[in-house]
């Protein structure tokens, strides 16, 4: 690992030493053939003989007899006997270099080693510390220039990575935690007028002098103002819920106007109060499709829209509920003639606690969530609100809610 010699220490010692010894051999056979061959060649010569073969023995003899021995050595056998003394000398000397070279080679292998350990210790101090990343990291300091360390760089990768999930982790708390900071100062905020309101109306009550017609008027004061309460919860609660998966969106193939009707029917008193006039333009409930819904909370949807056009539509006006199959999605616009939404606001009116600037809405009760919670509901059924201006005749007059959801695949429709 980390570039060190793989084999063990005795087979790093061992292979080149047989190595050596097999080669020192090979010479040293072919040294001692040489000789006999020279041996003989020089017999032939001093007995002038012309046999093809003489044999060794008999040259040994023959050399012996015309005085090429002495001391029982020729000087054919003195010169083989030298050069396989300096081959294995030669090969001795190789095998002590390898040893050197290769304890070297693990020497300094030990030291990488140790190194690139040392390396990742302190980048992982540095990931627990939050530091990592802010430099270059000791790991890859270390590997520059090392193409043999695939592990190593394995690690490296690795130690990028999980920083990497460390710093979404880190981001996404501080996210949650901004989050939370601002939804409680919201529900704080979106609170404390209602309860403000009950607690002097309640201690206006206690006071005996007030005349029968005076006590029914503030206690009238303080139910509108506790149905204000417990809406607001409800929808917090609601929002709550869902957002943490308590509460999960169950997708069944139901049909559009289901939802539709029964969103229509919770409103219906409200815009009743009003003379406002609910319509679903003539013809369109043929065309209403059916579609992956959960009919409780697209519902809840559709009546957010609704009862947000009401509270801020004219006496005497109409919503028109328009619906149009298109390729893979079904549009259903929510049409009134109310106050309409100023261009720099269509994009906030979805975030949740929002409350249009107009003095209009600032007179109305809410809680700026209805809207908020429309569109979480619809983006969970794969679909998007917006909203646009409403023009009868090229003016002005109100907005359009724009709903699109995915119309059933093909491979559903049979289901």
């Amino acid at each position: 690992m980390f570039g060190t010699v793989k084999d063990s220490k005795y087979t790093s010692y061992l292979m080149p030493l047989i190595a050596l010894i097999l080669m020192s051999a090979t010479v040293i056979a072919v040294q001692y053939n040489s000789y006999r061959e020279d041996t003989i060649q020089l017999g032939k010569i001093l007995t002038e003989t012309e046999e093809d073969e003489i044999t060794y023995e008999k040259a040994v003899e023959t050399l012996d007899k015309y005085g090429y021995v002495k001391e029982g050595e020729s000087s054919f056998y003195r010169r083989f006997l030298w050069t396989g003394g300096m081959t294995i000398a030669g090969a001795f000397a190789a095998y002590w270099l390898i040893v050197f070279c290769i304890k070297r080679q693990e020497k300094e292998a030990f030291r990488r080693y140790k190194d690139i350990l040392e390396a990742i210790e302190k980048d992982i101090e540095e990931l627990r510390e939050g530091s990592y990343g802010e430099v270059e990291s000791s790991l890859s300091k270390c590997l520059k220039g090392l193409n043999s360390n695939p592990e190593a760089v394995r690690i490296a990768t690795a130690l990028d990575k999980l920083n990497g999930n460390f710093l979404l982790i880190k981001q996404k708390a501080e996210a949650d935690k901004k989050e939370t900071k601002d939804v409680v100062t919201d529900i704080s905020h979106q609170l404390k007028t209602p309860l403000a309101a009950v607690k002097s109306t309640f201690e206006i009550l206690q006071n005996q002098d007030l005349s029968q017609e005076e006590r029914e008027e503030f206690e009238e004061r303080m139910a509108f103002q506790l149905d204000s309460l417990e809406k607001l919860t409800a929808s917090l609660v609601n929002i709550s819920r869902l957002e943490s998966g308590m509460i999960s969106i169950q997708l069944r193939k139901g049909k559009l106007f289901d939802s539709i009707l029964d969103a229509v029917n919770g409103v219906w008193q409200k815009a009743q109060e009003k003379n406002i006039v609910i319509e679903l333009e003539e013809g369109e409930t043929e065309k209403l499709p059916e579609i992956m819904q959960d009919r409780k909370w697209l519902t809840e949807a559709f009546i957010n829209i609704l009862e947000n056009a009401v509270k801020y539509s004219k006496e005497n006006t109409a919503i028109s509920i328009r619906v149009f199959n298109m390729n893979s999605m079904v549009r259903i616009e929510f049409a009134d003639q109310g106050i309409g939404i100023s261009p720099n606001e269509k994009h906030k009116i979805f975030q949740r606690f929002y409350r249009g600037e107009k003095e209009e809405i600032r007179r109305e009760s809410g809680s700026g969530v209805g809207l908020y919670l429309a569109r979480y509901i619809i983006s969970r059924h794969g679909g998007t609100i917006m909203v646009k201006d409403n023009r009868i005749d090229g003016e002005k007059c109100g907005s359009i809610f724009v709903v699109q959801i995915p119309l059933l695949r093909r491979s559903l429709t049979n289901l």
